[in-house]
């Protein structure tokens, strides 16, 4: 039962008596060819309307929910999330830790053994997720009434009724110290913690998820208790729920839920947090390792940004992650410089930068940083190539099936409708997607990013920097790597 797995077009939430119900989108098969084909031969799918409804309320106390029912499988997956995040009490960066973390070590009658023992004995699953932004619980339950009603009322029960008991506290803070100190000697966590400063100085979003050591060892219980009462209240609370339930069953466990919350505190405010737009400026961490991390970084935009949907076809193309991405290309496949690249925009709350990321050898590192930036520049210079955005395309649209393949997966694109107050569509992102041009894109990119604005964080040796080796074409290395009469997977 891990504790930290990680990680515009508004729409009303209803009250209990009026549901609003939309059909999610999804992609049929592709019909059978006559012969084994290449995947770039292979004509993108068609969409058609996906059998899953989006049922959607408010409770009386203020949590919005999302419903949707599936009946494959005689269970439930539940997830709650809250605006109780890292970034939410500057003074005290360990504090939404710390009492994120005491929130399953006890309640009345129960402590951590006996909680863990009985979600087992129930056949129910406990998972908890934090970041700067929000907190997040999710149950994974049979449905049966007698396994599902005990595992809800324990469930409820740790998140509104923690004890946050002082023995509980030491121990938490204890483990919260030993996640601290090895995240000091992790070299990817040091350089995304690096990047924070240099992006998000003077904000909360410069500071670790975990807090600091020197926070932690002065925070008290009533100190936790204050942060529980202030965030962990129903108006702060959204819910998601997917899974072997009807309509009535899923209303009463909302309620369930929404009602073991503490009320919206009268006297307690909790202030937003805006960020100020950073200037370009670079940072180097001196660590002797056999690789050089670079991490490269400039605002992006938020999820309801009318140009979120092309800059990130956009960063699909240019550092996706794939094989078939420029930087991939360039990079891997053309000068064996590096094993992976990835380029993706943060989902927080106040700042959304957007992050390329790879590892290369120390020598190398200055001339691939150079070489990246050049990239960057013809990028915007001429856009997408037709192809490369028809790729995308595709790629985007066959994703979307894998994205409902289970209750979990379904339940993650509902915590994101709900978090960003999306169309009631699973599959709205990939949909915008296929409507993109070229052009779009190219101004989308012009709009937003500059070549000369990359804030770049590297963590590495320092070293003697040598040429970088010449680019040599090496055929296949791209999306499609298969000989021509073979499907590539």
């Amino acid at each position: 039962m891990g504790k930290c797995r990680f990680s515009r077009y508004a729409q009303p939430f209803l009250s209990l008596a009026v549901f609003c119900c939309l059909s999610a989108q999804a992609q049929t098969p592709t019909p059978p060819v006559a012969k084994l084909q290449s995947l770039a031969e292979l004509k993108a799918p068609s969409s058609a309307p996906r059998a899953l409804k989006i049922q959607a309320w408010k409770t009386l106390a203020g949590t919005k929910v999302l419903f949707i029912q599936t009946s494959e499988l005689p269970m439930f997956d539940v997830l709650v999330s809250f605006a109780a995040g890292s970034a939410r009490d500057p003074q005290h960066p360990a504090l939404a830790a710390t009492t994120f973390s005491l929130l399953n070590e006890g309640i009345q009658g129960m402590g951590l053994a006996q909680i863990n023992e009985t979600f087992d004995s129930l056949g129910a699953r406990l998972d908890m997720g934090i970041s700067q932004d929000r907190t997040s619980f999710s149950m994974r339950s049979l449905s049966a009434p007698q396994k599902r009603e005990p595992a809800l009322q324990l469930f409820a029960q740790i998140l509104g009724q923690p004890l946050l008991a002082d023995d509980a506290l030491q121990r938490v803070k204890n483990e919260l110290q030993e996640r601290l100190a090895y995240q000091q000697q992790d070299p990817a966590t040091q350089v995304f913690q690096g990047m924070r400063e240099l992006l998000f100085n003077g904000h909360p979003y410069a500071q670790a998820t975990y807090g600091t050591t020197q926070d932690l060892a002065t925070l008290t219980r009533e100190q936790v208790q204050a942060f529980h009462k202030a965030h962990y209240h129903a108006d702060n609370a959204q819910i998601t729920l997917v899974g072997d339930l009807t309509l009535e069953q899923a209303q009463g466990l909302s309620l369930q839920i929404s009602n073991s919350l503490p009320p919206k505190p009268t006297t307690l405010t909790v202030p937003d947090a805006p960020v100020t737009p950073s200037t370009a400026a670079s940072r180097h961490i001196e660590h002797a390792l056999s690789q050089t991390h670079l991490v490269l970084t400039q605002p992006g935009v938020s999820r309801q940004h009318p140009d979120y949907a092309a800059l990130r076809v956009a960063n699909l193309i240019f550092a996706g992650g794939s094989f078939g991405s420029r930087l991939m290309k360039e990079l891997r496949g053309k000068r064996g410089l590096t094993y992976s690249v990835s380029m993706d925009t943060a989902d927080k709350q106040w700042a959304n930068p957007t992050v390329i990321y790879l590892q290369t050898q120390p020598q190398f590192s200055e001339g691939t940083l150079t070489l990246i930036k050049r990239l960057f520049r013809d990028y915007l210079h001429t856009g997408p190539t037709p192809q490369e955005l028809d790729d995308a395309k595709r790629l985007i649209l066959g994703s979307t099936a894998l994205a409902s393949a289970s209750n979990a997966q379904i339940l993650s694109g509902l915590s994101e409708i709900s978090r960003h107050e999306l169309p009631f569509d699973l599959d709205f992102s990939a949909h915008q997607a296929q409507s993109l041009t070229v052009e779009q894109i190219k101004a989308a990119l012009n709009r937003h990013y500059n070549a000369e604005r990359w804030s770049v964080v590297t963590l590495g040796p320092t070293t003697t920097q040598q040429a970088l080796p010449e680019p040599v074409d090496r055929p296949g290395l791209g999306m499609c790597r298969a000989e021509e009469q073979i499907v590539a997977s």
